[in-house]
């Protein structure tokens, strides 16, 4: 669809004659990451997935935007165009900021958000010690200091992830929990691999403008002004986002519930991807 002039993709999966959700991928991620990770278990319990492409990822061309909550006006046309009264939002990393500002500035819409391995917002105060070894984020909490870094960054990740050998040193760098989950599954690893290669489809601005929004700016709205129910998934041995960042949202968000999964590392819609959705038709 078209949106104020820019082209707005994605793809959709599941059931498609079951509750409607739009889910947000991860920094750097496309559309590949909900089709890959839910179409199966989104089919089973009954919701039609449809996975959006940010500006300037996979298939979207890229716009022009100052803040995340920004994007909560094309989400809603995307729901006007399928006609949803009422869908449910997910994100997953970094997409989770993209699906709190939809909940909070569309709450007669919005019946639940569902927030898996987050992060904080930028003002929310610094980052975890306790990250699993590894460092948050990726290092991508440098741009607090440093935002112009954001596109030397994304041009030398948009590069390096052209290849497979690129694709397994961004694993290495995961936490022990994700590296051996990946280690023992080759179509996950190809999955990871596909889903960072297309969010640089149209090139590195539009991943390089999204870690602009989510690491160096407010995002726009605030967590205490949501008011529909959101339920928080974060694993202990999350080594991106670390736990501590679940817990805090948890307490920043008036109506949320906490579900803190032992052992599970970044990757935890992988494995939970069915019980997470399923909450969406209680």
């Amino acid at each position: 669809m078209t949106w104020q002039g820019a082209t707005v993709g994605g793809m959709e999966c599941g059931d498609r004659d079951g509750f409607p959700v739009l889910a947000f991928h991860g920094a750097p991620g496309s559309h590949v990451e909900g089709v890959a990770f839910a179409d199966v278990p989104a089919a089973e319990v009954g919701v039609r997935l449809i996975a959006i492409d940010r500006p300037g990822m996979g298939m979207s061309e890229l716009a022009s935007r100052e803040r995340v909550v920004d994007f909560a006006d094309t989400v809603a046309a995307i729901a006007d165009r399928f006609q949803f009264d009422r869908f449910g939002v997910l994100g997953a990393s970094g997409g989770v900021p993209y699906a709190l500002a939809s909940a909070c500035q569309m709450p007669q819409r919005v019946s639940k958000a569902i927030a898996v391995s987050s992060m904080v917002p930028f003002d929310a105060g610094p980052a975890a010690e306790d990250s699993g070894g590894v460092k948050p984020a990726a290092g991508l909490m440098i741009l607090r200091r440093f935002p112009w870094l954001a596109r030397p960054v994304s041009a030398r990740l948009s590069k390096a992830v052209r290849t497979q050998r690129g694709v397994d040193a961004m694993i290495k760098k995961m936490s022990p929990a994700d590296r051996a989950r990946v280690d023992k599954d080759d179509r996950l690893r190809s999955q990871l691999g596909e889903n960072i290669r297309t969010a640089f489809t149209t090139g590195s601005r539009g991943v390089a403008l999204d870690f602009q929004l989510l690491f160096s700016r407010p995002w726009g709205f605030d967590l205490t002004d949501i008011t529909v129910p959101v339920e928080i998934w974060h694993g202990d041995a999350d080594g991106n986002m670390p736990v501590q960042n679940g817990r805090r949202l948890a307490d920043m968000i008036p109506d949320s519930k906490y579900h803190e999964v032992p052992g599970a590392g970044h990757l935890l819609f992988v494995d939970h991807a069915r019980t997470i959705l399923h909450s969406f038709c209680d």
